[in-house]
């Protein structure tokens, strides 16, 4: 949950809202973490497993529509300059 909640800079107890609301809906659960008995980890579900491909395949499907009319090397800018915000 630590991990999760840097990655998402959410404040825990955001965090554990939103774990609770996706483990309502069947995307995820909480799973024991076997090296420390006070931590869980967060797993997808096969449901959610299932809507995280829809959704990657939806939103590169989109950006492959968008994207037609740009030549391959300022693709390449795109996507690098994309990661050096995300990464």
């Amino acid at each position: 949950m630590t991990e999760l909640s840097r990655a998402l800079h959410l404040e825990k107890s955001s965090l554990t809202g939103l774990v609770d609301r996706v483990e309502k809906r069947g995307i995820a659960a909480r799973a024991r973490d076997t090296n420390d008995r006070r931590a869980c980890r967060i797993k997808l579900t096969p449901r959610g497993t299932r809507l995280a491909r829809q959704v990657h395949s939806a939103v590169t499907h989109r950006l492959d529509e968008m994207l037609t009319d740009f030549q391959a090397t300022d693709r390449r800018r795109l996507a690098a300059a994309i990661m050096e915000v995300v990464g």
